[in-house]
């Protein structure tokens, strides 16, 4: 089975000037994935409006995943999957917090000023093998924030069962390589998987995703973490303007996997 995988900070709808807003900038997001066609989109941002708006533009798929206050007018943690490809079982949400199943919550001391979360889904391809997608959107303030919330989902994936779901994390982490959030998800799991970055093993300034519309990378923030019975093919950053727009303030990552064993 193969698996193409992309990581998307879409940009809330703020609203932005110009060409930055979102009535122009989403049908260069719509190109942009057409062409790729992923099977699963690990989307940060989006308000309901744009999730709507792409559901309209991109007929072949649909998500999953709620919201970071709980009460459906937020940005979401938006997981999309190509419905001729896989076919959806369950999907669930949960809080960076000490209360991580109460929609909205914060804990004061971790830092963060908004609410932070994680949207996972579980997949099935045409082989009926299983996919367990998790994806987040770490604080861009607090540093204990990103590495206690960072911890949290690392202990959400150590609780899933090996031997019926392959594992998978999108996210924007506003944190580098190599610091205590993105060293997190390399621990072994508890059962002795592994995840691995896509980027292991590439130039860091290869890896910059975050450009702020100017086109110019300059933090690597993005990225997407594997399971280690996957195969990784190729990775790219798409830096392209699409329609003759930015998609987005951060570019796409993109990854092509192919599944080394049977689970």
């Amino acid at each position: 089975m193969r698996l193409k995988i992309m990581s998307l900070n879409l940009r809330y709808d703020k609203p932005d000037p110009g060409d930055l807003a979102w009535k122009v900038r989403c049908k260069a997001v719509a190109a942009m994935i057409s062409h790729y066609a992923p099977d699963v989109i690990g989307t940060q941002e989006a308000l309901p409006h744009q999730l709507f708006d792409l559901l309209q533009l991109l007929p072949a798929y649909q998500c999953v995943g709620g919201e970071r206050t709980g009460r459906g007018s937020g940005e979401h943690c938006a997981i999309f999957y190509r419905t001729e490809q896989l076919r959806y079982i369950s999907n669930g949400d949960f809080f960076l917090s000490d209360t991580p199943d109460i929609p909205g919550s914060i804990t004061a001391e971790w830092g963060n000023p908004i609410p932070r979360m994680a949207s996972w889904a579980v997949f099935a391809g045409s082989d009926e093998r299983q996919l367990m997608v998790f994806n987040t959107h770490l604080d861009y303030r607090s540093a204990r924030a990103r590495e206690l919330g960072a911890e949290l989902i690392f202990q959400r994936m150590s609780e899933v069962n090996s031997t019926e779901s392959l594992l998978l994390l999108t996210g924007d982490f506003n944190a580098e390589p190599a610091t205590a959030p993105r060293e997190s998800f390399l621990r072994q799991l508890p059962d002795g998987r592994q995840l691995f970055d896509v980027f292991a093993g590439i130039e860091l300034e290869e890896q910059m995703t975050f450009h702020d519309f100017t086109g110019e990378g300059f933090a690597a923030v993005d990225t997407i973490y594997y399971d280690s019975r996957l195969t990784l093919q190729q990775v790219t950053v798409d830096t392209a303007q699409w329609e003759n727009f930015w998609p987005s303030d951060h570019f796409p990552v993109i990854a092509e996997f192919i599944v080394a064993e049977p689970i």
